[in-house]
């Protein structure tokens, strides 16, 4: 179990995948260099934020 370093819970990488989940995956490697450290949760919302608001990386 890790524990995810935006909300604090405990989550188990693997699973089934969103879209949202995957953007969020690479989000954390390329720009916020935290790959690993956040929950599927967190993942998908720092996705969804990012399309609304972080244009430069919407290509």
């Amino acid at each position: 179990m890790k524990t995810c370093g935006v909300c604090g819970k405990e989550f188990e990488e693997g699973g089934a995948e969103s879209a949202f989940t995957e953007a969020g995956k690479w989000l954390s490697g390329e720009v916020w260099n935290d790959a690993g450290e956040l929950c599927r949760q967190c993942l998908e919302n720092r996705a969804r934020l990012a399309m609304m608001y972080l244009h430069e990386h919407n290509t």
